[in-house]
């Protein structure tokens, strides 16, 4: 049940980040249509910030191993 509810509240907050991100790329498009750089560069780097945060949200980057596993261990190749 405990996985159920971090993947729900998981993917919630990538559906809600999406959907922000999405209205900085509107945001960003307006501001190169009336040529206000400085915005758009702002919203630029927001947009990147937020997308890169959908991605990795997604990842705990947590390293599972079986057991066992060392990484001294010398490979055979």
């Amino acid at each position: 049940m405990k996985g159920n509810i971090r993947t729900l509240l998981v993917r919630g907050a990538q559906i809600v980040l999406g959907l922000d991100g999405v209205l900085h790329l509107a945001a960003l498009g307006s501001a190169v249509m009336e040529e206000a750089w400085v915005t758009a560069g702002i919203t630029g780097v927001q947009c990147v910030a937020f997308f890169f945060g959908i991605y990795f949200i997604g990842h705990d980057h947590t390293h599972h191993q079986e057991d066992g596993h060392h990484h001294d261990e010398e490979v055979d190749v």
